[in-house]
């Protein structure tokens, strides 16, 4: 949060501001939206500096400090309110994903904060709000903030938070426009018809982001910006930005990964001796249950391979820092908790990486990644970075702006 006194006057955040320098009987007043330097000797002055703010929950204060200077003073004011203006022409009116602007908090951090069910450090832990993701204002105490968001409610330190115009910016920034599935078995196709080939299925639920809605179909996008379609039948359209999580809510997910990969592992030990299911099938009935087959096996991979397979996919053909950069995608995704707690969580994700979905991943880890692949696999993973805390990567084509690799756009 922004002190309102700016460290003694150095900047003023106001909406209007008079200061009144007495000398003898002469006045001067320096107006708001100006940068105005007095310095002169004076016998002795009283500067009065009103300092009108805009909260965070849309209401008004006045504030004010008298300064008083002695004989021989040099008086220096500088008035200089170029970033308020800025804010002052953020409008806070309406809303977006459902949350009111004026009541909107926004979590101001590189990986998650703690929600706790009362303003004390002390008490209990409730859920955690990631990195960019959002929360409606319900009250305020001192250094505190208590927010809905999803399923969780509870208490937030301001330090971690965005208020007011910051907020709404980040908001707008982050915002997707998403198709979320009403069906148990949503086919993502890679064209828009019923005939073609699958990239992924989406459970009830499951949403992933639009590009643009057609007549019977909706254009979407996967995190790695593979489009895809799904039937326009099936899906709710709606604006969506990221909410924070209850903490049985992670345990629970964090369990069933333990237990997935626990069942995935011991399943990838055991030979089939049915040759008929390594034949290619046309139905598309035998296409899911290939891939959701390839899927589970997947789990039973090191970390290493699973990621190397995965820079392979889609990067496989990039310069070695252009690899390494798809690989720290999916560990700064793993750090943030919102796409699960493991890599295979993360990798499979619904509506994130294709070649997940579709069962290349999988194919590649049982065929072997190439060389390059696992050493860019082990750099990540050991914490080598070209885009810092990036989380999203697209072809360059797609005109993004972001740290340029190979022909990645990264941000």
């Amino acid at each position: 949060m922004k002190n309102r006194m700016h460290a003694c006057l150095a900047v003023l955040t106001a909406i209007a501001v008079i200061a009144g320098i007495t000398q003898g009987g002469m006045q001067s007043v320096l107006a708001a939206g100006k940068t105005i330097t007095k310095s002169e000797p004076v016998a002795s002055a009283k500067i009065t500096v009103k300092n009108t703010i805009a909260e965070d929950n849309g209401s008004v204060s006045d504030s004010s400090i008298d300064i008083k200077v002695g004989l021989g003073s040099d008086i220096d004011i500088k008035v200089d309110e170029t970033e308020d203006e800025n804010d002052e022409n953020v409008d806070l009116t309406g809303e977006v994903a459902g949350i009111s602007y004026s009541k909107l908090a926004m979590a101001n951090v590189d990986e998650a904060v703690n929600i706790r069910e009362s303003s004390s450090e002390d008490s209990k832990l409730v859920g955690k709000l990631y990195k960019e993701c959002a929360g409606e204002i319900l009250a305020k105490e001192s250094g505190w903030t208590k927010i809905r968001t999803g399923k969780v409610t509870g208490w937030v330190k301001n330090d971690f938070l965005l208020f007011g115009a910051d907020a709404r910016r980040l908001a707008d920034s982050v915002v997707e426009k998403v198709a979320t599935s009403k069906t148990s078995c949503l086919r993502v196709r890679k064209e828009p018809n019923a005939d073609a080939g699958i990239y992924d299925l989406l459970a009830e639920g499951d949403t992933i982001e639009v590009v643009e809605e057609l007549d019977e179909w909706v254009s979407v996008e996967f995190a790695d910006g593979t489009i895809g379609y799904v039937s326009k039948e099936y899906v709710d359209i709606s604006y969506d930005i990221g909410k924070g999580e209850t903490i049985e809510s992670i345990n629970a997910k964090a369990e069933a990964e333990k237990k997935a990969k626990e069942a995935a592992a011991n399943a990838s030990k055991q030979k089939s001796s049915d040759s008929s299911s390594k034949a290619e099938s046309k139905d598309s009935s035998s296409k899911e249950a290939q891939t959701a087959s390839s899927n589970a096996s997947a789990a039973g991979y090191d970390d290493v391979t699973l990621l190397a397979a995965l820079i392979q996919s889609e990067a496989g053909n990039e310069c070695y820092e252009g690899q390494v950069s798809v690989g720290s995608v999916v560990v700064n995704r793993l750090h943030t908790g919102k796409y699960g707690g493991s890599l295979y969580s993360v990798i499979y994700a619904k509506g994130q990486f294709s070649p997940a979905g579709s069962g290349r991943v999988a194919q590649i880890c049982a065929q072997g990644p190439k060389s390059s692949c696992i050493q860019a696999a082990q750099a990540a993973l050991g914490g080598t970075s070209y885009i810092g805390g990036a989380t999203r990567f697209r072809p360059v084509s797609s005109g993004h702006e972001g740290v340029v690799i190979g022909n990645h756009v990264f941000w």
